[in-house]
């Protein structure tokens, strides 16, 4: 499968060449902690694009991609990075379904037919003090929300978010179910009611309760990952199977970011269905920083650098550089830690897309709340972020 349609194939091929590993090596290598974790990357599950950003003078721009260990079948849980594909999606299904009825900003109410759905009448964290899908959004974007990534989901409902998935992305990509593990794969398959309120409370537009045709499940079948794992207070002498849960390859993150950043690189059928204001709103939100938000306003223990994994590390003391935004969406959870991200340095013209997954595990044992997250995960994940961003700064284009 092409992954930039007619661009990826006739101009990457041409003028920048195939995808290349050494690139990502030579970079790797420069980093004593970067090259001992990379030599065991069976071990920490070890996935890493690169990508460089080329614009030619009249402004057309094309991407030359390095990978290293990069493999679709190496299941990782993608956890909240599913977040910024489901925002799009919202974006999108806002068009396509309402015609202009409403918008994303539109006052919404969601109703409850069964466990693991919410009654949604308020939310504090706005303006206005209601409910909205942008509302979610940014939610999901600024400090990674699982409520209302979880009400979003709602919104969509599985079988639009896999009609669309296969046509965006691959057939192998699923987001099926909510981020609450007292969900089981039956309940994720039923989705709240919304009603919007485009006027006022009592002008309304229904949208019906999403339904699932089929159970969906991950396509690579029996996912089993870790040598125990932790169901409550019971310990499961097996290995923790994934069979249920999202299945993101980090292609399939690492792409959607690119078709956010610029869509126009892709074949229009490759592309989101948004508008522009779309694309500089979830910009907007992907590169802010919690301090930066008014609505939601988000208190000190939501620190400057926090989910900015690449480059900072979540460094709650970090300085911020002012001339390097960092548009990123980050997920962990059972050991697992993924950011994909675009560095925009507006003092050294310089732009490039990062993504990286690593599983920090020693004890094999999941849900035990026992991961080498900050030891070696978020370590790693600034290590490469700073040095691809050296490389960068050494090889100006």
């Amino acid at each position: 499968m092409m992954k930039k349609g007619l661009i990826f194939g006739l101009i990457s091929l041409l003028m920048l060449g195939c995808r290349s590993k050494s690139t990502l090596a030579t970079i790797i290598k420069e980093d004593p902690f970067l090259n001992n974790i990379a030599k065991n990357k069976k071990e920490y599950r070890l996935q890493i694009i690169y990508t460089r950003v080329h614009s030619n003078s009249i402004g057309k721009v094309t991407f030359q991609d390095f990978l290293f260990n990069v493999d679709t079948g190496l299941y990782f849980y993608p956890a909240s990075t599913a977040k910024v594909v489901i925002s799009a999606l919202a974006l999108e299904k806002i068009h396509t379904v309402f015609n202009d009825k409403i918008t994303a900003a539109t006052p919404l109410k969601a109703y409850a037919a069964g466990t693991c759905q919410t009654n949604e009448f308020n939310d504090s964290t706005s303006s206005d003090g209601k409910p909205s899908i942008e509302q979610y959004i940014k939610r999901m974007l600024l400090v990674s929300d699982n409520y209302a990534y979880n009400r979003v989901f709602d919104f969509l409902g599985q079988d639009y978010i896999q009609e669309r998935l296969t046509a965006l992305l691959d057939t192998n990509a699923r987001i099926i179910q909510r981020l609450d593990p007292a969900c089981n794969p039956d309940l994720n398959r039923a989705h709240n009611k919304f009603c919007f309120y485009p006027n006022d409370d009592t002008t309304r537009v229904i949208l019906a309760q999403a339904k699932t045709s089929k159970v969906f499940q991950n396509p690579l079948n029996d996912v089993a990952v870790g040598n125990a794992y932790y169901f409550g207070d019971s310990l499961i002498n097996s290995p923790k199977q994934f069979r249920f849960n999202n299945n993101l390859s980090l292609m399939n993150i690492h792409s959607s970011l690119e078709k956010i950043i610029f869509p126009d690189v892709f074949s229009e059928s490759k592309q989101f269905h948004l508008e522009s204001y779309d694309y500089c709103f979830l910009k907007k939100y992907l590169g802010m920083y919690p301090f930066e938000s008014d609505f939601p306003k988000y208190d000190s223990s939501y620190f400057p650098a926090y989910k900015k994994y690449f480059y900072y590390g979540q460094d709650k003391n970090a300085s911020i550089d002012s001339n390097l935004r960092i548009y990123n969406i980050v997920g962990q959870a059972y050991g697992f830690t993924t950011d994909a991200a675009f560095f925009s340095d507006s003092k050294n013209n310089i732009t490039f897309f990062l993504s990286a997954t690593i599983y920090t595990n020693k004890d094999g044992i999941i849900n035990d709340n026992k991961y080498e997250y900050e030891t070696i995960a978020q370590p790693f994940l600034m290590n490469l972020g700073r040095r691809v961003y050296q490389y960068e700064v050494r090889h100006k284009k």
